[in-house]
């Protein structure tokens, strides 16, 4: 049984990601993320929308294997959804026009441990 603030959440995700031209920005991104009544990583939309991230990075990489230069760590271990939101968090306020989606490929860039840095 879905609950009613879960179910509110997921379509107002579906609403910021109909289209292209409607995608969530880092500059909307963050402001839910301070609209929050708690942490970021709490809120049931923006753990929506890193989980939906995740599940298109997986799927890409089960079935292309196009993303596996951007993570080589063991992805249980990468897609952790609070860290992952506590970077994007972070570093939303770089580009604010653009697609917060960048962000979650921006952390795997740099957490993915495919490069001497990470």
């Amino acid at each position: 049984m879905f609950k009613p603030l879960l179910t509110t959440s997921v379509l107002t995700m579906l609403m910021f990601t109909a289209s292209p031209s409607q995608a969530l920005t880092m500059a909307q991104f963050a402001s839910i993320c301070e609209s929050a009544p708690g942490k970021c990583r709490e809120h049931p939309t923006v753990q929506a929308y890193v989980g939906g991230a995740l599940d298109l990075l997986a799927t890409l990489n089960e079935q292309t294997h196009y993303l596996s230069a951007l993570y080589c760590k063991d992805p249980k271990t990468l897609f952790n959804v609070p860290v992952i939101i506590d970077f994007m968090q972070t570093n939303a306020d770089r580009s604010s026009n653009q697609n917060a989606m960048l962000l979650v490929v921006r952390y795997f860039e740099a957490h993915g441990g495919c490069s001497e840095n990470s």
